[in-house]
């Protein structure tokens, strides 16, 4: 589903600076406000402000747009982190509304995406918005009843850093307990789930861990579900017993306690936007006042453009383009089917 290109959720580009980001090999492309993208964590800060200045080119009074290309994410995902860049507020109206309304299948290509996410937010330190993937990806297994497979746990502990996946490898082990001791099929995966254990050893650590633990606080793990994110920290006695605390698998569960999750405090203190161009060229302090004469508000990443045979857009211009270096892993991320 493309976000990118309404301006429902993005706004008005005409006038303002932007900056067009390349995402894939596939280089789709996204026309986004530059200063929002860059306030939105260090990252595509330093990324966008060591591209070189824009210059005018040669047959041309108009200035080029900096360009960021981001050869190694997908660009389904991507359209999932605009969605949050624009509409944090609604980002969960706008995930449970996706999660309810599409089927089984779409959903298994969301969730793919739903990971993607949480792993992009992980490198590029975006901590609440990998609790919001998380909180989505606990929604949609509730939501269709899905069991962990040992597909995504050989994902999350044979290809992912273990920094970045700390969350999901948690959420996944609480996940496994339950699959293998509630589901009616849990006796096929056992000899899938053995040669896991011997393929990983960290996993069968940690599983064994957690089930310390269920025993440690008198947890049933046939009872307590991890697909159910239960609405508050602070339980009552018997709430615990069959699901998890809302901040469980977050990334700031070892400081918040049994206090308010810290995103809840944060959309309370932050005001509603005015209106759905909030972003536009009338009422957006991102407006460039002095800015182009319509290039801008010509593309919205929809992947449409003319191409040339190196799947660039061919349009004669000399873009300046960086490509994020420097120890961020953008390549641990490829195709991946997590049933």
């Amino acid at each position: 589903m493309r976000w990118s290109n309404k301006r429902s959720v993005i706004g008005d580009l005409e006038g303002c600076e932007v900056v067009r980001v390349l995402v894939g090999e596939e280089q789709r492309e996204f026309t986004l406000h530059r200063k929002l993208l860059c306030d939105s964590c260090s990252f595509f800060k330093t990324n966008i402000e060591a591209i070189p200045s824009p210059s005018l080119s040669s047959d041309s009074t108009e200035e080029e747009d900096s360009v960021l290309w981001l050869p190694s994410e997908a660009p389904d995902m991507f359209e999932i982190f605009v969605l949050w860049l624009y509409q944090r507020r609604r980002f969960h109206t706008f995930m449970d509304d996706v999660i309810r309304t599409i089927s089984p299948d779409e959903c298994r290509a969301v969730r793919t995406n739903l990971v993607r996410l949480h792993l992009f937010a992980a490198i590029i330190d975006l901590p609440g918005l990998q609790d919001l993937a998380m909180d989505a990806l606990q929604d949609m297994y509730l939501r269709f009843d899905w069991d962990m497979s040992p597909r995504f746990l050989a994902f999350i502990y044979g290809d992912c850093d273990p920094d970045h996946a700390v969350r999901l490898r948690k959420w996944g082990v609480a996940m496994l307990a339950w699959t293998l001791h509630g589901a009616e099929k849990a006796f096929l995966l056992t000899n899938q789930i053995d040669k896991l254990f011997a393929a990983f050893p960290q996993l069968k650590a940690d599983y064994q861990l957690h089930l310390e633990k269920m025993q440690q606080s008198r947890a049933d793990v046939r009872l307590k579900n991890p697909q159910l994110r239960l609405p508050a920290n602070k339980l009552r006695s018997g709430e615990r017993f069959f699901g998890f605390r809302q901040c469980t698998f977050h990334s700031h569960r070892a400081m918040v306690g049994e206090g308010t999750c810290p995103h809840t405090l944060e959309l309370q203190r932050t005001p509603p936007s005015h209106s759905s161009t909030w972003f536009g060229r009338r009422d957006s302090h991102y407006h460039d006042v002095g800015g182009g004469d319509g290039k801008n508000s010509t593309s919205y990443g929809s992947g449409e453009n003319k191409e040339g045979d190196d799947g660039m857009e061919s349009d004669g211009s000399d873009d300046n383009i960086i490509s994020p270096v420097g120890d961020l892993d953008l390549n641990e991320m490829s195709y991946l089917d997590l049933s």
